[in-house]
Formats: structure tokens, sequence, C-alpha cells
């Protein structure tokens, strides 16, 4: 029994994906380990194979699965785990008086994903390898190689227009056994009494994050070979050292210590604090550095940014496309960057933002006839836009922008990607604002996130035009830009409808004082100036802050 207190183990294998397999990623990278001792089943992602274009979201995409047999007996001993502080996946048994080891992670340095098998006694592993592609691409194995490779064209998530951009893929698996012999047939690579197997998994795509050449490049087969030959030159305790070190630097910065972790698996410890409440506060520190570790794990510089699955993603018509929602979610996986130690991870956001801006001013400005950009709630990596607008997304998204250069100081970044986003956005809402015969500023025709009717004076946009005005001040301010335009907008900022206090004592989620105290509808947006937000502080607002 183990009681590290930043482990997630359990003594069986994982069957369902979303509540037992573990994820292991590099950013780029992304796989779920099932542990199972007589089939290992990884199942794997690359974020940028993702069907749709300009116009439509598409949807993120499954990449393959790379399934291990062993030939084994029965099997007892078996423990499986995830070390968050080494970013490190393990499953270990004991099978006919043999005691069989792998080890599993996701290399940022070497850009690849390090699979190896072991056994205490020489000999011992025999089995196959095959590789399983989720789009129909050919699959191929020679030598000690496995490869598929296809193109998204003709695969939809949803309707029967093609989409004006269509990427093709590939994925390759190098097979490394120490001993024994090798056997390629068909899709699968045969292994016959090996005493160590180490398997070097990549893919990608010809995705490029430049609109201006069309979002394609090269064909990704050289530098996916690239990347493995250059890692197979590599001794696995060096790939393994040169892992720990990349990840520890981030990971390491923070510590949470919440008390004693009982020595039991982690699904156990979940079982009894949901059935019989039993407190488990390390359980809960557990959660915390876990969800670091995500955030490290799906989202690195030179990246795209985590999705709502992050990396992982099963399915070719994924829940809510996989996407980035901007009513919340994308929002939501960023706030952690500043206050858990995390700044880098926050590049590959800021540069997806960047990236699709002039798309969105296009389809801005046919929709809004005004300057300045915004998004729908559904949003993909070509700028693609689908599902209800959500006018106030992107005053969301500079919210974080803001609070990345809040929390890091870089002056360079806010003058260079920060500033030029905000002031676009705050532009949208200067042509977009609508006066009340008092003067008083409404954003018009919004909605509270999937709660209520569309209608002027939301409380939720009202808070995050007011931040994004604020904001934009402040980083016009501290890079000495613009001071005629930062007047317009701090006057502006003065003259919106503020938040309300309701007829009950509550924060109203409308202009008009009709909440149901006994609602119960689990979005709180209307509380976005106290959290994230900076308009309601016990400082500058201590009735509304009470």
């Amino acid at each position: 029994p183990s009681a590290q207190p930043n482990v997630l183990w359990y003594q069986q294998p994982a069957k369902d994906w979303e509540k037992e397999a573990l994820p292991i990623g590099n950013g780029r990278l992304g796989a779920m380990l099932f542990g199972s001792a007589p089939q290992e089943r990884i199942q794997f992602n690359e974020e940028s194979l993702w069907i749709g274009d300009e116009t439509d979201t598409g949807a993120y995409q499954a990449f393959g699965d790379v399934f291990v047999a062993l030939a084994h007996g029965a099997v007892n001993a078996y423990r499986r785990e995830l070390d968050l502080e080494r970013a490190v996946h393990t499953v270990t048994y004991e099978s006919g008086g043999v005691e069989f080891r792998r080890e599993a992670f996701a290399s940022f340095p070497a850009k690849v994903i390090v699979v190896r098998f072991t056994a205490n006694k020489p000999g011992k592993l025999t089995g196959t390898v095959r590789l399983a592609d989720m789009h129909q691409g050919k699959v191929s194995a020679a030598g000690n190689r496995l490869m598929s490779a296809g193109s998204l064209a003709g695969y939809q998530y949803k309707g029967s227009t093609p989409y004006a951009i269509a990427l093709n893929y590939e994925a390759q698996v190098l097979v490394l056994p120490d001993g024994g012999t090798l056997e390629a047939a068909g899709d699968q690579i045969a292994f016959t009494n090996a005493h160590s197997l180490a398997l070097l998994l990549d893919a990608g795509t010809d995705f490029v994050q430049d609109r201006t050449i069309g979002w394609r490049g090269e064909s990704p087969h050289r530098a996916i070979t690239d990347r493995l030959e250059a890692a197979a030159r590599i001794p696995y305790k060096r790939l393994l050292a040169d892992h720990l070190e990349d990840y520890r630097a981030l990971f390491d910065r923070v510590t949470l210590d919440l008390g004693p972790t009982p020595p039991l698996p982690t699904d156990e410890r979940l079982l009894r604090l949901n059935r019989t409440h039993t407190p488990d506060p390390a359980l809960e520190a557990l959660l915390f550095q876990y969800g670091r570790y995500l955030l490290i794990a799906s989202s690195r510089p030179g990246g795209l940014p985590a999705n709502l699955q992050g990396k992982w993603n099963q399915s070719n018509r994924p829940p809510w496309r996989s996407d980035y929602h901007t009513d919340v979610n994308v929002q939501m996986n960023y706030w952690l960057t500043g206050p858990a130690n995390l700044s880098e991870c926050f590049q590959p956001y800021a540069a997806w933002l960047n990236s699709i801006r002039e798309v969105r001013k296009a389809a801005t400005r046919e929709a809004f006839q005004t300057r300045g950009w915004t998004m729908r709630a559904e949003n993909g990596i070509f700028g693609g836009s689908t599902w209800q607008w959500v006018e106030s997304g992107s005053a969301w998204c500079m919210q974080n922008i803001w609070d990345h250069y809040a929390f890091s100081g870089d002056q360079a970044y806010l003058r260079a990607v920060a500033y030029p986003m905000m002031k676009e956005v705050s532009e949208f809402w200067l042509d977009r604002l609508k006066p009340l015969p008092d003067g008083t500023l409404v954003a018009p025709n919004g909605y509270s996130p999937e709660h209520g009717p569309r209608e002027d004076g939301v409380s939720h946009d009202q808070q995050l035009v007011w931040d994004l005005f604020n904001n934009t001040v402040e980083a016009a301010a501290a890079l000495g830009l613009d001071r005629e335009f930062r007047d317009i907008l701090a006057g502006k900022r003065d003259q919106l409808l503020g938040p309300k206090i309701g007829k009950w004592g509550q924060l109203q989620e409308w202009m008009v004082d009709r909440d149901d105290p006994k609602d119960t509808h689990r979005h709180l947006s209307h509380l976005v100036a106290l959290y994230p937000g900076r308009q309601i502080t016990s400082r500058t607002n201590p009735e509304l802050a009470e």
C-alpha cells in the first residue's frame, strides 16, 4: 500500500475510457492507458487532428490505438499508478513466477510517447504490437516500424457540406526490443523472448498555425520519422531523465499539504468520500495537483491550447466537438496558470487567439457591422465558429489574456500579443453598446449562459465588458499608448450599467429584477465580476461584495 501524496493508484486495470483509464501527455501528444496485463491499450491523440474550416468549428478527432498483447497466465499482485510528481504511468504484476513492469511517459524534450515493458527474468516478453487507425488510413508494418497514414477528407461532425480544409495525417510506432526476435506482418509486429521492449510513438498532421498560408504545410512524414529516429538513439534512462528534468521544472514549483494520505487506492478513497463523507483533505490536494498535471500535459509552448477534453479524445464525434467553448470552458482551463505557477502553459492559448483574429474579424463584421471581433460558443483551430453567438465570449477570453500579464509582468507580451487583441475586442464593444434613455450603456441582446432569454443588460455581459474596458485602460497606461483611446474607454466603462442588488438581497442575473430564489440552475455566470473579474471587491465596492 502506498501513502504517496501525489499518486493515483489502483489494484485493477481500467475498463472505462472516461472513468478509469489514466492520461499522459506532452502538450502535443496525449494518450490514455488502460493497464490490462494480457493486452495494453494505448489510445492516443495528436492536438492538430481536426476536421472543420474557417466557417465551421468541425471537431477534434481521435487518432488511433496501439495494442500490445502479451503471452501471460494468471496475474497477481497487480498495481496501476500515475505518479503526478514524475508524470510516469506504471503497471506492475506477477505472473508465472515472473515480475513484470511497464512504464509510460510523454516526453516534451523528445516529442514522443515512450512505453517500456520489462521483466525480472530474461527472455520473458513475447507478444504482438498492433496499430489501429480511427480514419480508415492504411496501416502497415515493416521491420521494426508500424505506420498509418491517411486524409481527413470527407469526415464530418454533422451535416453534408464538405469542409474547405482537409488535413493529411500520419502515425508511427517504433518497436525496440532488447534480445529476442521481431517479425512484421500485416498491421502488427510480433516479438518473441525479448528481455525488454520499448515503444516510441509519434503522430502528426500537415496543419500549420498560420492563416496566411492556408493552415497547411508539408506532409508530417519526415518530421515524425526524424523525431522517432532521434529518440531511438537516446538510451531509455536518458529519455526518462530528460523527461523528469523538464516536467519537474514546472510541477515542483507548487506544493500543497493538507494532511496525511491514507494508504488506500484512489478509487476506494473516492467511494469512501462519496458514500460515507469521510473527510479526506489530502484527496483535495491530490485533485489540485492533478489539475496542474493535466494542464502541463495538454498545454505546452509551441502547440495548441487545451480543449474541452484537454488533449484526450477517443471519438470522432466527441461531446460538444471537444472544441474551444467560449462561454466558460476554455477560459476556465486557464484560470490556474498564474495562481498555480504555470505561466509557460498559457502561451498556446494566446497564440491560438492571435492566429484566428482575422477569421473572427471577417465573421463579426458580416454579422454585426462593427469593428473588432467576437465568437460563437464553439470554436476550432481554423477560426471556424458554430452554435449561437456569445458576444461577450471574446471579452471573457481577454480577461485571461490580461491576467497572464498581471501575473507575469511581461511587457513584451503585453505590447506584441495582449494589447492589440484587447484593443480590437474593446472596439467591438464601443460599436456594440446601446444607450438607455438616461445614458447608461448596456450590452444588447445578450444572454446569461444557458439560462434565460436574450435581452439587453444581462449582468454577465455587463460585467465582462466592464472588466475588458478596465483592463484595456490599464494595459494602455502600462505601455504609455493611446491616451485618447483609453480616456474614451474609461468614460464608457463608467457609463456601463453596473451590478445590481435585487429585492431579496441577491446579486441580479438580469437588468430586470426577476431572479427566483428557488432557482437551482448550475451556472453562476453573473458572479464573473466577483471571480475572476475585479469589479466586485471588498475594497472597491464593499456593499456589492457583502
